[in-house]
């Protein structure tokens, strides 16, 4: 059923021209998302993935992150940080602030452990601000109990295992649901087959799992009792159970044993809170896997825009945690002979020169979906999503400072190193840093590099569409021994030669 709840004209006039301000917009953007914003369904504006909405609406994905970004800022919509269960479409936690994200968690709707990284399992999303419209899914107690589960508690674009509808898996999986009001006892018939039946109620955080093998037995009857926030079974043993299922691990506090067949479930409210139930049934052999969605916005992606890390200073990881990130591309820069340029050019008109060598440096950065991590000294670390855009980028930025050249009272000369691989994201000096072997790596290729010359690691060059980037252009392959690294590791030398006047 389509729900539209009201618009305050006000606050959405006032933060939609706080939105044209903040910077150039293509256009019609900002005509179609408040549109958006005035015709959509109230699920629709709940956790509002940038890159579908993009899609919808003829947007490149790069644009959608920026306004989504910019809207959250401006307070059109508010920005959640959502840890998904890799083996169930559970919202397992949703944060407003990076350093509240924790990488290892357990689901309260399959039990599974988790360990996330920043470029899998944990997505940013959008939902609109409660003074913009103050939307249903804010308020998930007056949400039907299938609503709760199926919409509030699931992520969006989960794809269903099989080619089959959202529908036909819980058609298939799904035997009720039912909410329980306080201090009532209500009574349900199953047909329990063998393998998993599982009683949840996530309004609680609350799972017991029924364990059905051997032969169909006599009818049976089993008490659930709903009570000081957990489940007691009176008239059966529970006891926990730790599995490895597929590829995951996976606890459950309360498990019992059963025989298939007729089966009666009295669930006994004894609190004074309403008890929200879905009861399940997993087929004999039913063995988890990993959740794939649709394109998504990740956590990695997100940290790598350079407006978040502009107009989010402050959201940065837990000081005590770090947050792995599986795959980004580190590009590495440094200027040829910066030492003696100052002594040479003065340290004035020395670091005039080396500022305007940031500017064009993250000028090409940015147009490449890049984002400066730091400076050290004269050299910067960026990082990207794709190792393609690093590589153009690093191309671009040899070629415009061989312009840049041209007219500077001295020249500058650059040299660049690529590298993909794992790293962790922590924080450090009141910023987003990464760290790790990889990392280490991606600056020893950059030490590498000669003046005019990018090397890039083999690790990049195998990705699909890099070769085809720098095949007019002189490469050159060797194995190389690495500083401090203790490998050989084969590099590649892409000359890039000055443009001419």
């Amino acid at each position: 059923m389509s729900v539209l709840s009201p618009v305050n004209d006000s606050v959405l006039s006032e933060r939609l021209g706080a939105l044209r301000s903040a910077r150039d917009w293509v256009p019609n953007v900002l005509p179609e998302l408040e549109r958006f914003i005035r015709t959509a369904d109230d699920y629709d504006l709940f956790r509002v993935n940038p890159i579908q909405y993009g899609s919808a609406v003829d947007l490149s994905e790069a644009d959608a992150i920026e306004l989504f970004v910019h809207a959250a800022k401006v307070g059109l919509f508010e920005m959640d940080w959502l840890l998904i269960c890799a083996y169930c479409p559970q919202v397992a936690g949703s944060f407003r602030e990076l350093d509240q994200v924790h990488p290892r968690f357990q689901c309260a709707f399959c039990n599974a452990i988790n360990d996330v990284a920043l470029d899998d399992y944990i997505q940013v999303t959008f939902t609109i601000s409660s003074g913009v419209r103050d939307i249903r899914f804010r308020h998930p107690e007056v949400l039907s109990v299938e609503d709760f589960y199926l919409r509030y508690n699931f992520s969006k674009g989960f794809i269903a295992p099989h080619g089959m509808t959202h529908q036909q898996l819980v058609a298939v999986l799904s035997r009720g649901f039912a909410d329980i009001e306080p201090h009532e006892d209500r009574s349900f018939d199953f047909d329990v087959t063998a393998g998993r039946f599982e009683v949840l109620d996530l309004s609680h955080k609350l799972l017991l799992v029924f364990f059905a093998d051997g032969e169909p037995a006599d009818p049976q009857r089993t008490t659930v009792q709903l009570e000081s926030g957990r489940f007691l079974l009176p008239d059966r043993p529970t006891a926990p159970r730790d599995m490895i299922l597929g590829d995951g691990r996976f606890s459950f506090r309360q498990t019992a044993d059963l025989s298939p067949g007729k089966h009666t479930i009295q669930i006994e409210n004894r609190t004074d809170d309403r008890g929200r139930f879905w009861f399940v049934q997993y087929p004999f052999g039913f063995e988890p896997h990993l959740v794939e969605y649709e394109p998504l916005l990740t956590g990695k992606r997100l940290l790598l825009t350079p407006s978040f890390s502009e107009l989010y200073k402050a959201q940065l990881v837990d000081e005590g945690e770090s947050l792995q990130v599986s795959d980004v591309t580190f590009l590495f820069t440094d200027l040829k002979q910066s030492t003696p340029l100052y002594e040479a050019a003065g340290d004035v008109n020395a670091y005039f020169l080396v500022r305007q060598h940031f500017e064009i440096l993250n000028k090409i950065i940015r147009e490449r979906s890049g984002t400066i991590v730091k400076t050290i000294g004269d050299a910067v670390m960026a990082g990207f999503e794709r190792p393609q855009d690093a590589v153009r980028a690093s191309i671009e930025m040899i070629e415009e400072l061989s312009q840049f050249n041209r007219t500077a009272s001295r020249p500058l000369g650059l040299k660049v190193g690529i590298h993909r691989g794992r790293a962790i994201a922590v924080t450090l000096n009141d910023r987003i840093d990464y760290f790790g072997h990889d990392v280490n790596i991606a600056a020893r290729v950059q030490g590498l590099a000669d003046v005019n010359e990018v090397c890039i690691s083999a690790a990049v060059m195998e990705v699909p569409g890099v070769a085809d980037i720098v095949q007019s252009r002189p490469v050159s392959r060797n194995y190389e021994n690495l500083r401090g690294i203790g490998q050989m590791m084969e590099v590649h030398r892409i000359a890039i030669m000055p443009t001419q006047a």
